[in-house]
């Protein structure tokens, strides 16, 4: 992918960047445990993609992407806040390869380390450099950002009770998980960068089609991906009865009697306690039968397309701003999303 190498190296560049002022906002301090267990995930790494999302938006409006560092951080900080909330609710005990907040400070101190995070977002916003008017503009789309992600969380939840999610409802309760967050963080840095609202309404834009796109690619690599480069068994959304857009166009297309075999699987070893390498073993058939009968109603390859689409809606809206190398950076990023194969 050597089309997508500078962007890379510009992503790994801002990165660094931004970590010194999220470290500065997290410091190691008292009470050690809960400082430790804050600085736990955002010290684990990650590739920071909605921070740069943030900084090169502001550029690609033309304004100074310096004055979008402390919003970039707080975009990282708010994102960091959900990944301990969710690690507790799914009962996740890794993350990033390392285990949990709640694995390893208890689930008591990992709620009180997700509310500080959370707490440090606006922290972070209060130091924006920016007259006060774009400040609270900027909290408004915070919040509104922390109050859809919530209400996304609360959908997928609610979803694990029901046997069939149609496409509309996957789609509102996507939009909400990871849609918000690159809205949001988009949205933010145009805001910093430009009073021109035909640019913060495309930015808007492009950060919900393509962090709707993210995800619903992800869903693709679980049952398309080379097992190696994803990391993890292929089906593992299958086996564990996770809503998608693939699961909710089979059901809305689908025969009673394809239906009915496919629920064999799907979600049938759900919170098994056995290693992945282990039940990926067991039920390899099962998997790839199920993978099958979603081939067979072409759900799959709808879900890639409806993806691409959506990058392709987002990179049209970015036409409107002038022509830069932040506005190509988002571009590639969007198109990276839904190429990549991990």
């Amino acid at each position: 992918m050597g089309k997508f190498d500078a962007l890379f190296r510009r992503i790994k560049e801002q990165a660094g960047i931004v970590d010194d002022v999220i470290f500065k906002l997290i410091p190691e301090k008292d009470p050690g445990e809960l400082y430790s267990a804050v600085r736990h995930y955002p010290l684990a790494g990650g590739k920071r993609v909605r921070p740069f999302v943030v900084l090169r938006a502001a550029e690609a409006v033309g304004g100074d992407p310096e004055k979008a560092l402390y919003p970039a951080a707080a975009v990282e900080l708010l994102h960091n806040y959900s990944l301990v909330h969710d690690d507790i609710m799914d009962m996740d005990e890794l993350r990033r390869g390392r285990p949990t907040v709640h694995k390893l400070w208890g689930v008591n101190m990992a709620i009180l380390a997700g509310d500080l995070l959370f707490s440090k977002v606006f922290e972070a916003i209060a130091k924006t450099p920016v007259e006060p008017s774009k400040v609270v503009r900027i909290l408004d789309v915070m919040a509104k950002t922390s109050n859809e992600l919530c209400e996304g969380q609360a959908l997928d939840i609610e979803f694990e009770t029901r046997e069939e999610v149609s496409v509309e409802e996957y789609l509102r309760m996507i939009s909400g998980k990871t849609g918000a967050l690159f809205d949001g963080s988009a949205t933010i840095g145009a805001i910093v960068g430009t009073d021109n609202e035909e640019y913060i309404q495309a930015l808007s834009k492009w950060g919900r089609n393509v962090g709707i796109a993210f995800q619903i690619w992800d869903d693709v690599l679980d049952l398309i991906a080379d097992e190696e480069k994803l990391g993890k068994p292929v089906g593992s959304d299958i086996r564990k009865g996770k809503k998608t857009l693939i699961v909710s166009h089979f059901f809305d297309n689908a025969s009673e009697e394809d239906k009915v075999e496919f629920l064999k699987v799907f979600g049938k070893y759900a919170g098994d306690a056995k290693g992945d390498a282990l039940i990926h073993e067991d039920i390899m058939g099962e998997v790839a039968r199920a993978i099958e009968l979603l081939r067979k109603y072409g759900s799959i390859d709808y879900a890639a397309q409806y993806a691409k689409n959506l990058v392709k809606e987002a990179n049209e809206a970015l036409k409107v701003l002038p022509k830069s190398e932040a506005r190509e950076d988002l571009e590639l990023l969007a198109e990276f999303l839904v190429e990549r194969e991990f």
